[in-house]
């Protein structure tokens, strides 16, 4: 097998030439693949912030859902609110009125036939209970002792006093004795 032998005619000059012009074509090659490389991370990035521009998006629609919630949550909050308010309110009030029609019932159990009322009244209240004074009329002084005496057996009545006791009032043509009491009347309204 003979032998080639490779003889280069060209001048000394050509070839650095060639060889530099091999060299700026590998590194325009070079340059090339570094700015694709540099273009497609890029890309990647604007891809990566439009994916995130998107989850805020979704993010900020969930948040705005949320808000509206929220706020029917706050409406349903102060609503419930008033509701406690108006039901304290109601629940005081039924409590006053089952306050008043015990101390009638307390009070009108223990008049006797020959004695009526002229008036019951709240004056004030104290730390033992609410102080009440009655007034009326009785056929005589024995009638006003026996209720003044059952007044005082009851335990949910303290503090007793007569504030007047008048002889000789004349009510619708008939004598009558006219009389005024006062006492402490304690109920536990719970």
């Amino acid at each position: 097998m003979p032998h080639l032998i490779e003889i280069n005619l060209l001048p000394e000059k050509v070839k650095k030439q060639k060889k530099l012009q091999m060299a700026y074509t590998y590194f325009i090659l070079l340059g090339i693949v570094i700015v694709a490389f540099l273009i497609g991370i890029v890309w990647l990035q604007i891809q990566k912030i439009a994916e995130v521009d998107r989850e805020i998006k979704k993010i900020d629609a969930e948040s705005a859902t949320l808000q509206d919630k929220i706020a029917e949550v706050k409406k349903f909050n102060e609503m419930e609110e008033t509701y406690n308010k108006k039901k304290a309110i109601m629940d005081k009030l039924l409590k006053e009125q089952s306050y008043w029609t015990k101390v009638l019932d307390d009070v009108g159990e223990l008049i006797p036939p020959d004695m009526w009322l002229r008036s019951l009244r709240y004056t004030k209240s104290k730390q033992e209970g609410d102080v009440i004074d009655i007034s009326g009329y009785a056929m005589s002084r024995v009638v006003i002792a026996d209720l003044i005496k059952k007044l005082e057996e009851k335990n949910n009545i303290m503090d007793l006093t007569t504030a007047e006791i008048v002889e000789g009032v004349e009510v619708d043509k008939i004598k009558a004795v006219r009389f005024g009491i006062s006492f402490v009347y304690k109920y536990d309204m719970q």
